[in-house]
């Protein structure tokens, strides 16, 4: 619980260590061989393993490194609330494939924009509380959360349709 409320001179920890955690994977992702290679069986499997990339490996390190992520988030939300409850996420599932698709990742794989997806996650947050502090409905904030999703999905299928025909 201390950590959930300590601060780095005026930031909270809470925000320090998301932001050094997309930082180092940001940097994962460009920088490194099991990075690209992360990236290239994400956006074409086959060809990928024509590389001589190991798929298996790959998706061994994806479920690691999603395993990984989750723990520090878990690890995160115990320290903001100061207890554990099995049903604490159940309501960031939404949240949680929205801001990666908002952000620009690439729905068919291959590329992702891990800075995108943090703006993402600042614009549904704010999405979030402004219709919290509105008295919106919950189940309108979902509804206006699958919006933002069809429309990122849709933008993201026209511009890809749009480099293809140019």
């Amino acid at each position: 619980m201390a950590f959930g409320q300590g601060r780095l001179l005026a930031v909270p920890y809470l925000l320090v260590v998301p932001a050094l955690v997309s930082l180092l994977l940001a940097l994962f992702l460009a920088r490194t061989v099991p990075g690209r290679q992360l990236l290239a069986v994400g956006g074409n499997p086959q060809a990928a393993e024509l590389s001589g990339i190991s798929r298996e490996r790959i998706i061994v390190l994806a479920h690691v490194l999603s395993g990984f992520l989750a723990a520090v988030g878990a690890v995160l939300a115990v320290a903001q609330l100061g207890s554990a409850q099995p049903t604490i996420g159940a309501d960031w599932l939404l949240p949680s494939f929205a801001a990666p698709i908002i952000g620009g990742a690439a729905l068919t794989g291959g590329h992702i924009a891990v800075g995108g997806t943090v703006l993402a996650v600042i614009l549904i947050g704010l999405i979030q509380n402004g219709l919290v502090l509105a008295k919106v409905d919950p189940y309108w904030v979902q509804f206006l959360l699958g919006g933002l999703i069809l429309a990122a999905v849709w933008l993201n299928r026209w511009r890809a349709v749009r480099a293809s025909a140019g």
